[in-house]
């Protein structure tokens, strides 16, 4: 068995607590909240179901990273600056248009529905909406996966899988509108396309980060 690595996992942590920190800084100093809930939202259902792929975001947030680092340090490195430029921007949009959705009342009892109390007692209240972090960072996942050609083709349809259900999930269980989605993925695409394109910068933060 091979024995982990701490740099990665300690870059993974390092940056999970990063954007935590301004998620909960940016939820202190916002004003009224937008009501993001429109006509598409209100025609899809809650399915309590979904609350299981929303929870694995969490665990593809460590994984992830740690996977791209062992297997192509170039593409951890554009990962990783895309996700904290994307954090920032986010951020500035929520202190900037602060967003809220409408969530319904779960009274049912069982483990889904427990998972899905918890994840609005954590998310309370639920602002921060747009645009959404939880399709934003599977989004950079996804390209970051696709561009890679040293990443085999089982592990490209499991991102583009994990995309399409993630991204619904938040949908499905009303921790997003429709617009928060688009949104998130919207901003992803655009920053990383732009990270892309900036060798400078990568090459500086490469050698900040020691990824030889």
């Amino acid at each position: 068995m091979k024995k982990l690595e701490k740099k990665p996992i300690l870059l993974s942590v390092g940056l999970v607590v990063f954007e935590s920190l301004l998620y909960f800084v940016s939820k202190i100093l916002q004003g009224p909240a937008h009501i993001m809930n429109g006509t598409i939202d209100n025609a899809i259902p809650f399915c309590v179901y979904f609350i299981i792929p929303y929870c694995f975001w969490y665990l593809l947030i460590f994984y992830i990273p740690y996977y791209y680092y062992k297997k192509d340090k170039d593409l951890f490195n554009k990962f990783y600056v895309s996700y904290i430029i994307m954090i920032i921007l986010a951020n500035i949009v929520y202190l900037v248009y602060p967003s809220t959705v409408i969530r319904p009342e779960v009274t049912n009892n069982g483990i889904l529905y427990w998972m899905t109390k918890v994840v609005f007692m954590v998310d309370t209240p639920a602002i921060n909406c747009f645009p959404s972090l939880h399709c934003g960072v599977i989004t950079l996942m996804l390209l970051a996966s696709l561009e890679s050609n040293k990443l085999n083709n089982n592990h490209k349809l499991f991102m583009g899988v994990c995309m399409l259900v993630i991204c619904a999930s938040t949908l499905l269980i009303k921790q997003h509108a429709f617009i928060d989605a688009i949104g998130g993925i919207t901003l992803a695409t655009i920053v990383y396309l732009i990270i892309s394109r900036c060798n400078k910068l990568l090459s500086y933060t490469k050698k900040i980060l020691k990824l030889n």
